[in-house]
């Protein structure tokens, strides 16, 4: 899952990347609102975390709007030490889907975003060419059903219900009864039985962390 943070307190910034970086999430942080916006034209979010005001001027009903004008569904969730009810519901009506009030646990943080990425996700997903129903946990090519094996069957839907990085060992306790059995090179060869049968640069591996699909 790929979220985007922005806040103009910089040491909150790190913090809140490193810890959401550990849950496998990719994260890209942003203190300054032109920033946040280069990362609006270049990516797409399963949800951005955005501070209510930047250098002291309330700037995010501008940049819920432009948000939600690079695409209407995006997930937007108000962090903020402004937290009066009629604070929160002015940033309801600014079009935010979520506020939390600072200060804040991260866990809490943490169980929100991925609340908002589950509301907001979609039943179907088109992946390099490839319908992918979540629904009914199956994939076709131009109307034609892709057989996969269990494994790799179980390997895709994983990565895609995860929405974040996931290890070898992760995969393996998922895949297998005995992962204490399987050496981690079985999860490499599953991984590119799979990129053969749909497309090599669907799933990701990120260096010495593991695999990824983003949506």
């Amino acid at each position: 899952m790929r979220i985007l943070i922005a806040d103009d307190e910089k040491e909150l910034l790190e913090l809140l990347t490193f810890s959401l970086q550990k849950e496998g999430w990719i994260v890209d942080a942003a203190s300054e609102i032109d920033e946040v916006k280069i990362h609006l034209d270049a990516f797409t979010y399963a949800v951005i975390v955005l501070d209510r005001t930047f250098h002291g001027e309330d700037r995010v009903k501008e940049l819920i709007l432009y948000a939600k004008q690079k695409n209407p569904a995006q997930p937007v969730l108000i962090l903020s030490a402004l937290g009066t009810v009629d604070d929160k519901v002015q940033g309801l009506e600014f079009g935010a889907d979520d506020y939390l009030e600072k200060p804040f646990d991260v866990k809490e943080l943490r169980a929100r975003i991925i609340a908002l990425s589950r509301r907001f996700s979609p039943k179907t997903l088109e992946l390099q060419g490839f319908e992918i129903d979540l629904i009914r946990q199956s994939v076709q090519k131009d109307g034609t059903q892709i057989v996969l094996s269990k494994n790799e069957h179980t390997l895709l839907f994983y990565l895609l219900n995860r929405n974040a990085i996931a290890s070898r060992d992760e995969i393996m306790d998922t895949l297998y009864d005995n992962p204490q059995n399987v050496t981690t090179n079985a999860i490499d060869e599953l991984v590119a039985r799979l990129r053969r049968k749909l497309h090599p640069s669907l799933i990701k591996t990120i260096k010495t962390r593991g695999y990824i699909i983003e949506k």
